[in-house]
């Protein structure tokens, strides 16, 4: 499961009773502050959470042990979640889950913030080349299926919600607003997606994206 908190604004209560109906095995956030922190930590033996008073505080946490590692981006960095079949019963291989989230291509002045993407993008990409094994990037991308970072993006992953069906908006100009952009993906390498789906959090701009996945 992937959500974007909306930096304070999403209702504690809320979010404890959508992580206890979903029961996520993983969970990635961004725009984490302090007290959805507490909610996620209080849910999640294994985390690595970097909670932020602005809109960059990011984080992910599982339900097994996972080894946790920054993946270090410019102006906001990403998380990544080493699965090991080990002690996660079902995997044939090692299985990375990396949050990631992008800059806001409408931040002002738009050409550094089109620097800053650029960069990001190199980074995860670089990460990516890395080393070969399966993979689930997700997260706030702020950019639509149209937008170039999600087409370049798409030539070395699949996308989890187009694969099964189910690609929908998950961002809205308010809370209490209809979606109107897709702009938090699941982006795969190496396994299965099964289905998507997206879950209100009461309070948050976002709809949290659930992807039940096999590898």
């Amino acid at each position: 499961m992937t959500a974007n908190l909306w930096a304070g604004m999403c209702d504690p209560g809320g979010l404890r009773r959508v992580l206890d109906r979903v029961a996520p095995d993983v969970l990635a956030v961004q725009e984490l502050q302090h007290e959805m922190a507490e909610v996620i930590a209080s849910r999640f033996p294994h985390h690595a959470l970097a909670p932020h008073h602005q809109t960059l505080g990011t984080g992910i946490a599982a339900m097994r042990p996972a080894t946790f590692s920054r993946l270090p981006m410019t102006y906001r960095s990403g998380w990544v979640a080493r699965l090991d079949p080990a002690t996660w019963p079902g995997l044939e291989g090692p299985v990375e889950v990396i949050d990631v989230h992008l800059a806001n291509p409408l931040d002002w002045p738009w050409w550094r913030t089109a620097v800053i993407r650029r960069r990001q993008l190199a980074s995860l990409e670089t990460h990516l080349d890395a080393a070969a094994c399966a993979r689930v990037v997700v997260g706030d991308f702020n950019s639509s299926p149209v937008w170039p970072a999600y087409r370049r993006l798409r030539t070395r992953l699949g996308d989890a919600a187009v694969a099964t069906g189910t690609a929908v908006r998950t961002w809205r100009f308010q809370a209490r607003t209809p979606p109107l952009l897709r702009i938090d993906h699941a982006l795969i390498h190496g396994v299965r997606p099964l289905r998507t789906h997206t879950v209100e959090v009461p309070g948050a701009d976002h709809l949290a994206l659930v992807v039940d996945l096999e590898a």
